[in-house]
């Protein structure tokens, strides 16, 4: 069994050395039977491409798929009316310190004003437009109210051409009873006041923060008053002192000093009351606002009875505001 082995593998030899020897061209070689041409060496097989990883760009560009615009839907939620309403009330400053400039119209008036009715008084008046100016200070709190104070120097007066029937005046007398006259005719008033008022107020916020409502009250301290009242034609009576004579008053002859009370020694020194007051926004920072004042004191001294009325103060008020200074912090909102 080996020798047949031995005899199947030498002649297997054999052949290929001879085919080989063919391809080449050369006679072989015992040396050379299990060399191999060359030319017929088996070239190595290419490789298989292997899968090439994307240049980053590339990969990026892969990856990123661009959606296409989406279109915008018609039921997207328009701001409304109150929407920006709340955005204007957010905007509002919580604290704003601000100047002022206006002008009044008033001065004091006859209280209750039956006596510029009917008989008693008939009045042709012509109030002066003064000028005021002052600062303010606003704080916003919750339930769209507010709080302002204000410090104001401001001028009022009044010149006026009176008609009054039987006007009684009380002319004090440190020594006895006082001296009581009345006056029948004409007669020119002049009014002037200089004063500091205080004001403070509770306002109300509506239409998104541009319009305010407010209520108040103030305090006035009187740092110059006038108040004279010259007779230009009529007569002057005494009703306690019959012995003394009515006194005709024309051009020619004026009322004797003694026979009519000088008002401006006997003015107070202050006076208090009550206001309201619309204002609205013109521009952002700036505003208008209106108001009326009315006191509830005597223009004169306490105890005084020279009128048979009192006389109170009595004005409107046109005034520009600009806030100089705010701290916009949002404020309260309930």
């Amino acid at each position: 069994m080996k020798s047949k082995h031995l005899i199947r593998y030498t002649a297997l030899l054999l052949a290929v050395a001879v085919g080989t020897d063919r391809t080449c061209g050369q006679s072989p070689e015992p040396a050379d039977i299990v060399r191999t041409c060359p030319a017929v060496r088996t070239a190595p097989l290419p490789a298989a491409p292997e899968a090439q990883e994307p240049a980053p760009a590339q990969r990026q560009k892969e990856v990123r798929t661009e959606l296409p615009p989406q279109p915008v839907s018609a039921s997207l939620p328009l701001p409304s009316k109150g929407n920006t309403a709340g955005k204007r009330l957010s905007e509002e400053a919580r604290y704003a310190f601000g100047v002022h400039i206006g002008l009044d119209l008033g001065a004091a008036a006859p209280w209750p004003p039956a006596h510029l009715r009917g008989g008693a008084m008939k009045m042709s008046a012509v109030p002066k437009l003064s000028p005021s100016l002052g600062l303010s200070f606003t704080a916003h709190m919750p339930y769209r109210l507010s709080l302002t104070a204000e410090l104001t120097y401001k001028q009022v007066g009044i010149d006026a051409e009176a008609w009054v029937s039987g006007q009684q005046f009380r002319l004090p007398n440190p020594d006895g009873e006082d001296l009581v006259t009345r006056f029948r005719g004409t007669a020119n008033v002049m009014m002037n006041f200089s004063m500091l008022e205080l004001p403070v107020y509770v306002g109300y916020s509506f239409g998104g923060g541009r319009n305010r409502v407010y209520l108040g009250a103030y305090y006035s301290y009187i740092l110059r008053s006038r108040f004279n009242t010259t007779p230009l034609k009529g007569l002057v009576e005494t009703p306690g002192s019959p012995a003394k004579p009515p006194i005709l008053v024309t051009p020619d002859t004026p009322v004797p000093p003694e026979a009519m009370p000088v008002f401006n020694d006997y003015l107070g020194k202050w006076d208090a009351g009550l206001l309201l007051g619309y204002e609205w926004q013109i521009v952002p920072r700036v505003r208008m606002t209106a108001r009326f004042s009315m006191g509830f004191k005597d223009i004169f001294r306490r105890g005084s009875n020279y009128l048979e009325y009192k006389m109170l103060h009595m004005r409107g008020t046109v005034a520009v505001s600009y806030a100089f200074l705010r701290y916009d912090e949002p404020p309260f909102r309930k």
